[in-house]
């Protein structure tokens, strides 16, 4: 699995993924971009909350439960730590809201809920400590 970003200007790249092409990741004014899109923390959180939002959908398709609403929350912390006071994402919380179409799937709807999450690869990956390679070449 690999995605590509082209730098464009400023803190502006376009990245690819599949055959997703040309989605922004930008930094807001803020902190010196041009906010032409999400940041990569952004990408981050929503790729954490889309993880758990389709881990969870797809538990629930697998019992044949049926949902009228669904809503993903994810929010970030953002706090300067350690001895340079560099700044980190330091916390996260999710919360999952839904609304079942009917109510009689108390069982499989607290399965999904009790292990739902030991499926999604994005917070696993991340809680267990993905080893990051970077590799910097000058052309």
């Amino acid at each position: 699995m690999k995605v590509l970003l082209d730098y464009s200007k400023n803190l502006h790249f376009k990245a690819s993924a599949r055959n997703f092409k040309d989605f922004n990741i930008d930094e807001p004014a803020s902190f010196h971009g041009t906010d032409l899109g999400p940041s990569a923390v952004e990408y981050l959180l929503i790729g954490i909350g889309g993880c758990l939002g389709t881990t969870f959908v797809y538990c629930l398709q697998k019992n044949n439960i049926e949902i009228e609403a669904f809503e993903v929350v994810v929010d970030g912390t953002l706090s300067h730590t350690g001895p340079k006071m560099l700044l980190r994402l330091v916390n996260v919380d999710v919360d999952l809201k839904f609304t079942p179409k009917e109510t009689n799937s108390d069982v499989e709807i607290n399965r999904c809920m009790k292990e739902f999450t030991e499926y999604c690869i994005v917070t696993n990956s991340i809680a267990n400590g993905l080893p990051i390679n970077v590799n910097c070449t000058k052309k």
